[in-house]
């Protein structure tokens, strides 16, 4: 009996004015928002060739003087992902590159001053259609399922065939779903279509096996709203009263939770802003190096008399060898300070933004929107785990340029007892600037996304599960008089 109620239900969706609407939304809207965010993409790429070029001929060009001075700076570029064409997540908030310097990497500019102040509203991609359209739209097709049949008097003809009530909501689940899952996969395969035409690289490494992933956690994504629909259908009497209800649950769920999760998370736990830290590592800096120029100039006093000039002549002279190994020893006794202290600020900072991450991570869980975007974000490589592998590259390939380039290039500053300094600057050694180490960022494996999104694949499952269970119990109840 379930075979004839599942084409039953088919039949009866598709025919519906319901079915070629829906058709039409997702064909029109994923197809051209692929399209869009593609040929943005690629402007991207361009955009981040000419920088990597101009940036290594820059450095080609300069010689060590310069990079002492300041006047080349290094810089390590943030590449494009290939598939933010599905999901923007923090890919034009990230700095596009990171300027390399002695006191510590410092960020470039963002892509967020290129949009509208419309942006704020979310970004017209392919999870936004997903979060924003279509679990909507699926929503309210579902909650027609059941109470616009008691409504039209045919729920109360099947049953008085003595067919069982799991066995209907069975088929109305399935059925249904098979009417609102056909439109998104003709506009999915439609969108396929376009970015192949378009030379997106869709055949490419992992990029297959990543757009299956957001094609099955979106299947399952629709299924889930798609039974929560059915639940409230299953618990109103009216349409007019099933409508009002899954609008105002999607509310809740798609826009009310995410937002407070971050809201309650950083009340319960505030964090430092990225300013404050980076106010805190100057002041480190700072007083380091006056301490340091105190002892230096307290000691050159001593060595070489009062009013000495300063000088990195070699020429040996008296006091010159005890100076030497003086400034060394203080040198590296500072460098090594400066390193742990600010070292000590940045793993502060950053154990208090994971807990402050958790807890909202933890919170938004709660709305299945949340989870279905943070699990395709990190599968388009524009979500957290990218943004933390980015800013581990940055604090990586900064250490690596302290010691290949940076523990070479030394100024002393000296602050003398009575009042005065002087200062002088030094290149202890000549690097070859053409083999300093090459910025790279590593994406995140796709095993490394699933480990990180077991929360947010359950919570999807959790909800579907237990809406499912719920339309069953108060189906069973269900009054069709």
């Amino acid at each position: 009996m379930l075979g004839p109620l599942i084409k039953k239900e088919i039949l009866e969706n598709i025919v519906s004015y319901r079915f070629p609407l829906f058709l039409v939304i997702v064909a029109l809207l994923i197809p051209t928002s692929l399209y869009v965010n593609h040929l943005e993409y690629r402007k991207r790429v361009s955009d981040y060739s000419e920088q990597v070029r101009l940036a290594d001929e820059a450095l080609r060009s300069s010689r060590l003087i310069d990079i002492h001075m300041g006047s080349i700076p290094l810089k390590g570029f943030h590449p494009p992902a290939p598939l933010s064409v599905f999901a923007g997540g923090f890919e034009n908030s990230l700095p596009r590159y990171y300027e390399f310097q002695p006191a510590g990497p410092k960020e470039g500019e963002t892509s967020v001053g290129d949009e509208s102040v419309l942006s704020i509203l979310g970004k017209f991609d392919y999870l936004f259609i997903v979060q924003m359209v279509v679990s909507l739209v699926v929503l309210l097709f579902a909650s027609n399922l059941v109470a616009g049949e008691k409504e039209l008097g045919t729920l109360r003809g099947i049953l008085s065939n003595s067919v069982a009530r799991p066995t209907i909501l069975l088929a109305k689940l399935i059925g249904g779903f098979v009417a609102v899952w056909l439109p998104f996969i003709i506009a999915f395969l439609l969108g396929m279509i376009v970015l192949s035409a378009g030379s997106f690289p869709l055949l490419t490494g992992a990029n297959p096996l990543s757009v299956l992933l957001i094609f099955l956690a979106t299947s399952l994504f629709i299924l889930m709203y798609f039974t929560l629909g059915l639940l409230v259908s299953a618990s109103t009497p009216r349409v007019g009263s099933a409508q009002v209800a899954t609008l105002l649950i999607w509310i809740v769920l798609q826009l009310v939770i995410p937002k407070v999760s971050d809201m309650v998370a950083a009340l319960a736990y505030p964090v430092k802003t990225e300013t404050v830290v980076s106010l805190q590592k100057s002041m480190i800096v700072k007083t380091l190096e006056e301490e340091r120029g105190k002892l230096l100039g307290r000691e050159y006093e001593r060595i070489f008399g009062r009013g000495a000039p300063l000088t990195t002549d070699p020429t040996p002279r008296p006091g010159l060898n005890e100076w030497n190994t003086i400034k060394s020893d203080a040198d590296s006794r500072f460098r090594e300070r400066k390193a742990d202290q600010v070292r000590q600020v940045e793993d502060a900072h950053r154990r208090e933004k994971h807990v402050q991450q958790t807890i909202a991570g933890t919170l938004s869980l709660l709305s299945p929107g949340a989870a279905f975007t943070r699990l395709i974000t990190d599968i388009c490589a524009t979500g957290e785990i990218d943004n933390e592998k980015y800013r581990n590259a940055v604090s990586l390939h900064q250490q690596t340029l302290d010691a290949a380039l940076f523990s070479h290039i030394s100024k002393t500053t000296l602050i003398f007892p009575g009042g005065g300094s002087a200062s002088s600057s030094s290149i202890g050694e000549l690097i070859d600037l053409q083999n300093l180490p090459t910025f790279s960022v590593g994406r995140a494996t796709l095993s490394e996304v699933l480990n990180g999104n077991w929360g947010s694949i359950l919570s999807i499952i959790f909800w579907l599960l237990a809406t499912f269970a719920l339309a069953h119990v108060r189906f069973l109840k269900y009054d069709v008089r």
